[in-house]
């Protein structure tokens, strides 16, 4: 039977249960009543949890793999050599293009990728399946480059692919809670967060060194994927739409309002 993936929310329950039991536990153990593995449960929860994903766990180990292997066995100049840089794709050059897919620019670039990576690839994994999340992470990230080639941006990074899973995840599971810093948070309200970031970004740019360009390429790439849905998943997609559309609505009247 195929193990359900465990939401945030019920997994964080199953722990704060397990602290305010904890001492009736300590008590059936020294009696002899539970074993004193019982005391270990949270850990074997924890590792079930980071992996009850398989394909978004893999996709990150990946990354993190491969980020170790810059860091040890590629110079700074060999790594240029697997960036994507828009003229590749008129030389009909895409191995860049891929490469840089997995490729990040730092530890912190590395760390907040892999944590929207892991957030919103659990929840499209969970709602459509590993086949379906991998078309999307994959397609995403090429709409995204090409997107970004237009406005002659380039880069590393899996971010654009990144994208592409949290406009699918807010348009499918909308009201899916996720925590930040404890904090029980509807992922609707982290996603339209990082939207907004980039679309600051590219009306008011900086020298910020992120690949806005990309990123909204990566958004914008789950309008051409939802084709491959089925019926039932189409029909979330819509209901969706129709509450991202409402949300976005009130924040642009909050925003002309203040």
């Amino acid at each position: 039977m195929k193990k359900e993936i465990e939401s945030e929310a019920k997994f964080t329950l199953k722990q704060v249960l397990f602290i305010l039991l904890l001492p009736l536990t300590l008590i059936k153990v020294l009696l002899g009543k539970e074993k004193l593995g019982v005391l270990l449960e949270p850990v074997r929860d924890l590792a079930r949890f980071l992996l009850a994903a398989k394909t978004t766990a893999t996709l990150i180990i990946i990354n993190i793999l491969v980020f170790i292997a810059e860091v040890f066995f590629i110079s700074e100049k060999q790594l240029l050599q697997y960036a994507f840089r828009p003229e590749q794709l008129a030389q009909l050059n895409f191995a860049p293009m891929a490469s840089s897919w997995f490729l990040h620019a730092s530890l912190l670039h590395l760390a907040g990728n892999m944590l929207f990576l892991f957030v919103f690839g659990r929840i499209v994994e969970k709602r459509l399946g590993p086949f379906l999340m991998l078309i999307i992470y994959f397609g995403s990230a090429i709409i995204s480059s090409f997107f970004a080639a237009l406005f002659g941006q380039g880069g590393i990074g899996a971010s654009g692919a990144i994208a592409g899973l949290i406009s699918t995840a807010i348009l499918i599971d909308p009201f899916y809670f996720t925590f930040i810093f404890g904090i029980p948070i509807p992922v609707i309200i982290l996603g339209w967060s990082a939207i907004i970031l980039d679309i600051t970004g590219v009306l008011l740019p900086t020298n910020d060194n992120i690949g806005h360009f990309a990123h909204l390429g990566g958004y914008l790439a789950v309008s051409i994927l939802v084709f491959l849905l089925g019926k039932e998943n189409k029909e979330k997609v819509r209901k969706g739409f129709l509450i991202n559309t409402v949300f976005a609505i009130a924040l642009l009247t909050a925003y002309l309002t203040h």
